[in-house]
């Protein structure tokens, strides 16, 4: 009888690539990019850069900032668009204000037939500047309030990144700050835009390291009390390397996995079904941090941590407080309560053992009572190191 091969479930591409064959598909090999000639291919590239930068065609004039009013005297070509507006409004950048008077001394004050060209930002970017040096002091004041605002305030961001503007350097410095700290935003705002916050952070750590610092410590905090999902802090911590942000969204999301994404078969196999949006060495880290976790807590409820001695308690006395400690630990960690807890869960069942052992009769009768506070204390530290320390559950395979 003919024996039907298994499906494989790994697919080697080459010799530094296994990836899974997901859902039994087709394994194709990956086709080959057909050459072309270096010169060639360098030539396209120019060409397509001078073709984004210089849009062939009629321009567009903006439908906010061509100003038709007398004062607007300096007309400004931004790819495919024209701004109308006030030549005195760009000596707030040196660099424009520079090319500017280059370009006056020339042909004169710019005009639609004879524009000045700004070829550096995007037609985006160069309107949410001009909505910069438009706005009131009081629109200056406020805070994004919704993604669309928060949106304009990265246009800026990269703007200021772009070009030397010092004024609104400070400007979005602060605000950036601001929004970050403003505990209101930061604990209803989507993921999108905590994204968005770290981002623009990123884009000069060093002036937005305060910012950077407060965005991920609420993103951190959202994640833990689970009122914002952690595939999207997954992904933007693993983009920038957030090593805090890795451990926890990481962490929380495999407690996810195991409640909401597990099934089992006939034969008491478990099935994990990983997100979509999650790319294959997210997976494998996923997994390769699960096991970790539970080799750590099987590790943990064999073998208790020490116990420091304390004040009351002497050398000869301390030892019987080990031996006591470390009966009623092993004994704590096979209790009911605690064996309802996943093994990957190690957070959680650290904070039951203490909880236990808190209310554990015959360690309070077998223990000095400095050794066994002393005791609950380290246990206590234990779990604030571990919950530090997730990230390194979730490295993959070294």
């Amino acid at each position: 009888m003919p024996i039907t091969a298994p499906s494989r479930r790994f697919i080697i591409v080459d010799d530094s690539t296994v990836r899974e064959a997901r859902d039994r598909q087709e394994e194709k090999r990956p086709k080959k990019r057909a050459r072309v000639d270096d010169s060639d291919e360098e030539d396209a590239k120019k060409s397509s850069r001078t073709h984004s930068l210089h849009p062939k065609g009629p321009y567009e004039r903006d439908p906010i900032y061509f100003k038709e009013d007398d004062s607007a005297n300096c007309v400004v070509r931004v790819r495919g668009f024209m701004f109308k507006i006030q030549s005195e409004m760009l000596s707030c950048c040196p660099e424009m204000s520079v090319s500017l008077q280059a370009h006056i001394d020339r042909h004169g004050l710019p005009t639609e037939e004879r524009p000045f060209h700004c070829p550096l930002p995007t037609v985006e970017e160069y309107r949410a500047f001009l909505w910069a040096l438009y706005a009131t002091l009081d629109e200056l004041s406020e805070i994004p309030s919704d993604h669309a605002q928060l949106e304009r305030l990265g246009l800026i961001v990269k703007m200021n990144e772009k070009f030397d503007i010092p004024k609104m350097h400070e400007w979005a410095t602060d605000t950036l700050y601001k929004t970050a700290t403003n505990s209101v935003f930061m604990e209803s705002c989507s993921s999108a835009s905590l994204a968005l916050l770290v981002d623009m952070a990123k884009a000069n750590e060093k002036r937005y390291a305060k910012s950077l610092e407060a965005v991920v410590k609420k993103w951190y905090a959202r994640v833990l009390n689970k009122s914002t999902p952690s595939v999207p802090a997954m992904q933007i911590a693993d983009k920038y390397e957030l090593h805090d942000l890795i451990g926890i969204a990481y962490y929380v999301h495999v407690q996810d996995m195991l409640d909401r994404q597990t099934s089992f078969t006939e034969k008491g196999a478990t099935q994990l079904r990983a997100d979509p949006k999650l790319n294959n060495g997210q997976v494998m880290r996923l997994l390769t941090g699960y096991w970790s976790l539970v080799n750590m807590w099987e590790r943990l409820r064999l073998k208790p941590i020490a116990l420091p001695m304390g004040k009351s308690c002497c050398a000869e006395t301390h030892t019987k407080c080990i031996v006591s400690w470390e009966r009623r630990w092993i004994s704590a960690a096979g209790w009911k309560r605690i064996m309802g807890l996943n093994s990957a869960d190690t957070l959680a069942l650290l904070s039951c053992l203490r909880d236990q052992l808190s209310n554990d009769d015959d360690l309070k009768t077998a223990l000095d009572s400095e050794c066994r506070l002393a005791g609950l204390d380290a246990l206590k530290t234990f779990r604030e190191k571990t919950q530090d320390g997730l990230a390194d559950h979730f490295f993959a395979c070294v």
